[in-house]
Parts: structure tokens; sequence; C-alpha cells
């Protein structure tokens, strides 16, 4: 049995129960942000140390925590429907409820990919970009600030800036939750918002030239590398994530030291699966 911690916006994880299904693999997909409404959690330890754990679904599926063996974190969100709970403990119900999944996470029988409590340092973007000048990568001259006057300094002193989100790169509008793309900036636009930068933490980075890109996936031991020519459209040549089936997309073979990069890169992190984003420049 298969557990996959997502969110039910995540049409990515729709299209792997898909294919799961189709070759009848035992999976159960918990949508973490409907725990409070949508599922049901019991855990417990006997007095002879035994201990058992069910999850329920709307449907009345029953998950055995026990008998898990592998659990995908992709996706998971906290932003519980608290609205019918007094606004004095909603607080404290929602730390409790993180507590909760948490707890899921810690149970000894689950190997995760990737272990929750270790994946939530690695996507830390500004570690990322530290670990990779370690391993002598290449890393764009970068500015993670709320200081608009840094900001300021910082983008006189590029030739052209992008900003993107520190961490998160989602926003809920209007009840969908939405990507925040990586944009690029003009002086006019930059100049406008500038004073809200103190309100929202901002990461701004020098704009890199691109012949293309890559998106490298890399699982244990081995690496999977698609070229992505983003550079042939407008939409994509900032964020090709926009408009990315409208743009080639072709299998690369890695050079050797790129490769081993990515392996080690993740190992260090304590991470078995991974998906990595490079620029390559003209």
């Amino acid at each position: 049995m298969i557990l996959i911690a997502t969110n039910k916006q995540d049409s990515h994880t729709d299209e792997v129960v898909r294919k799961l299904n189709t070759r009848q693999v035992p999976v159960f997909r918990f949508n973490t942000e409907d725990l409070l409404t949508k599922y049901r959690v019991t855990l417990t330890l006997g007095a002879d140390g035994k201990w058992a754990g069910h999850l329920t679904d709307e449907v009345e599926r029953v998950l055995d925590l026990a008998a898990v063996k592998v659990g995908w974190l992709r996706k998971p969100r906290f932003d519980f429907d608290t609205a019918g709970i007094d606004q004095a403990y909603r607080e404290f119900v929602v730390a409790e409820s993180r507590a909760l999944i948490d707890t899921i996470y810690s149970l000894p029988n689950i190997v995760w990919i990737n272990d929750p409590f270790v994946a939530n340092k690695s996507k830390v973007k500004f570690q990322q970009l530290l670990l990779a000048r370690r391993f002598g990568v290449s890393t764009p001259k970068t500015l993670v600030t709320t200081d608009p006057r840094q900001a300021l300094e910082f983008f006189r002193s590029c030739e052209a800036v992008v900003a993107k989100a520190v961490y998160s790169g989602n926003v809920t509008m209007d009840g969908v939750n939405r990507g925040i793309p990586t944009v690029a900036i003009d002086e006019a636009s930059f100049l406008e918002h500038l004073e809200q930068i103190r309100y929202a933490p901002t990461q701004l980075q020098e704009r890199v030239p691109k012949a293309f890109e890559l998106r490298i996936t890399v699982v244990g031991d081995q690496a999977f590398a698609v070229r992505i020519d983003s550079q042939v459209s407008e939409k994509t040549k900032v964020d090709w994530r926009l408009a990315t089936d409208t743009i080639p997309h072709l299998r690369f073979d890695l050079p050797n030291n790129v490769e081993c990069f990515c392996i080690e890169f993740l190992k260090a992190q304590g991470l078995s699966f991974g998906a990595m984003d490079f620029v390559v420049t003209p």
C-alpha cells in the first residue's frame, strides 16, 4: 500500500493515482487540508506495546496505517477548514492537527519519499544555493530581503533581474491554488512595488541568459534529464512552466560530472528523490 500526502488541487497526483490504479497498485490519497472535514484518524497503543492506526476517508475507505510500507510526500497543505470552531481555539486546533499529521509521518513502518522532516529543510531555496556553491556549481547573484533599500541597491547592481518566491511558490486566489511564476522586472515596475518589499520577504536574482534549460529528476542513484527549449517562445523565456505543453521537451544525456553532482547533492540533504532545474547558458 502506498500513501500519498498531498492536496486536493494537485493534478500531478491525479495522474499518478490513475497510473497506479491501472497497474493495480494499492494507493490511498490523503489531502491533508481536509483532515478535519473529510478524514478520521485513530492511533492506539496497548499495554502490551502493540500499536494500530487507521485513516478513514469520506467514502469510508479505511487505510490500515500499520500496513503502509511507502509514503509519497507530494504537496501537503495545512489550511484546515476551521469555520465551525470558535475563533479563540482555532490556533490551537490547527497546531494539534499539524501535530497529528506529523505523527503519521513519524510511524516507523513507513518509508517516505522524501522524509517529511528532512524535506522541510531541503525545500528552502537559499540553502540549496549555498550547498550548490559548496559543490562548485555556478549560481546566480541572489538577494533575499525585506529591506527596500537593499533591494534597490541590488537591482541597480544587475543588468537584469527576476523575482521569485522565497519558499512556497503557491497562493490561493478565489479558492484556486495557483503557482507563482518567476518574473522579469523592469525598472518602472520595480520602483512601483519597491516599498511593498518591507511587508513580504522577496527573492531577487540576476537574470541569467539561457540557451535552453534542463529538468533533472533524481531517484536514488539514477538521474533522468529532459532538455526544455524554453527560449523558442516568448511565454516561456523567463519561466517555462507557464506554457510547458507548447515547447519542445527532449531526452538529454548528462555529462558525467553533472549527473554525479545531482546524485550527491540529494544525498547531502538526506533525500532519495528530487527534481532539479538548470539553466544552460549560450
